[in-house]
């Protein structure tokens, strides 16, 4: 049986999926790749593509979860979904009918110190809690230092997050280093520019340093510095 491109229709996005002859597939890739007027965007310009060519074209309703996560506030949402496997916009990650594979190095199960508090959260294995982490995700051979506390917020392998410092509604980067007492991010305000805060990886966000809500920061922070 052929495989057969499908269509993604976009007042119905989160509704349908695709799947693709593997050959015919990666010569659209490759092709996109190599044109510099396009956005490398599956939906914007591969899609489009093969439609163009006269590519078999079929459609299916999709009822499992998906979602495009071509933004930062949408890899943010697609976060906190992993948090409320039982509401409808959720992924349950137990499910034992849909398995999901990891390529998570393997770590040491996570340490939490004699002060440390978790709530709502994933922390992965390799991780240190000496703070508090609140409604986040931590992957692998994160360090969340005594006194430190995170909200809300994304933090990639080997984030350190040292004593003092506020991490909140923000997606930090592999490697990043964000210094004690320094400010990463904010909750939610009427502030019309107000949005998550991100910093690149490798990055140090120096002592006392602040990165205001929807900042992305590529460089490294000065100590007590705002951006």
């Amino acid at each position: 049986m052929e495989l057969k491109i499908i269509h993604f229709y976009p007042d119905l996005m989160s509704l349908y999926g695709s799947y693709a002859n593997v050959s015919v597939l990666r010569r659209y890739l490759e092709a996109d790749e190599a044109n510099p007027n396009s956005e490398n965007d599956f939906g914007k310009n591969v899609i489009p593509a093969m439609l163009g060519d006269g590519e078999r074209m079929a459609a299916y309703r999709f009822s499992g979860y998906w979602k495009d996560v071509g933004t930062l506030e949408s890899l943010w949402d697609a976060n906190m979904d992993m948090l409320a496997p039982n509401s409808e916009s959720g992924i349950n990650l137990y499910d034992t009918s849909w398995p999901i594979y990891a390529r998570t190095p393997v770590r040491p199960p996570h340490v939490t110190g004699p002060n440390a508090q978790i709530s709502h959260s994933l922390v992965t294995g390799g991780c240190r809690v000496d703070g508090s982490v609140e409604n986040s995700v931590l992957f692998h051979s994160v360090t969340v230092e005594e006194g430190a506390d995170v909200q809300y917020s994304i933090l990639m392998p080997g984030t350190v997050v040292k004593k003092g410092a506020v991490v909140a509604y923000a997606i930090v980067a592999e490697g990043a280093v964000i210094e004690a007492e320094a400010t990463v991010g904010a909750p939610p305000s009427d502030d019309p520019d107000w949005g998550i805060a991100v910093v690149a990886g490798g990055i140090n966000v120096g002592e006392k340093a602040v990165v205001k809500p929807s900042a992305m920061v590529r460089k490294n922070v000065k100590g007590g510095e705002q951006v």
